[in-house]
């Protein structure tokens, strides 16, 4: 399709993709599909890609000039579409993706992560 970017814009990266206290290493490439990294999750966890869905952080929109930041927003999360580009979700090299299960018919787990430190202070 000629509104494909020049070939130099594809580059191969990696990114985390965490649940609970389980990160995967995946690479990737720009150009590369988010369902390639879903069929990547669905094999390393033994289960349907039709029951995971891989999600980001949606940015933070920037406090307009004089407005305080606020600090109890909670954080919220994007359905990254398998059918689109890795690229056209602008995810750097070495981010962090997260990915959640079906839970039943029409229901999705929120994202929820273990982080490591806890782990450490228990031993």
């Amino acid at each position: 399709a000629p509104d494909d970017p020049p070939p130099s814009t594809n580059m191969d990266i990696y990114v985390r993709l965490k649940r609970g206290s389980t990160t995967l290493f995946l690479s990737c490439n720009t150009h590369d599909k988010v369902g390639v990294l879903l069929k990547e999750v669905s094999k390393l966890m033994g289960k349907d890609e039709e029951l995971i869905k891989i999600q980001k952080q949606a940015e933070k929109k920037e406090p307009a000039p004089g407005e305080e930041e606020q600090e109890d927003d909670e954080v919220k999360y994007l359905d990254l579409d398998p059918d689109r580009s890795v690229k056209s979700y602008s995810v750097p090299n070495a981010s962090i993706l997260y990915f959640i299960y079906k839970k039943g018919e029409d229901e999705w787990e929120e994202v929820n992560i273990t982080s490591g430190e806890d782990l450490e202070k228990k031993t």
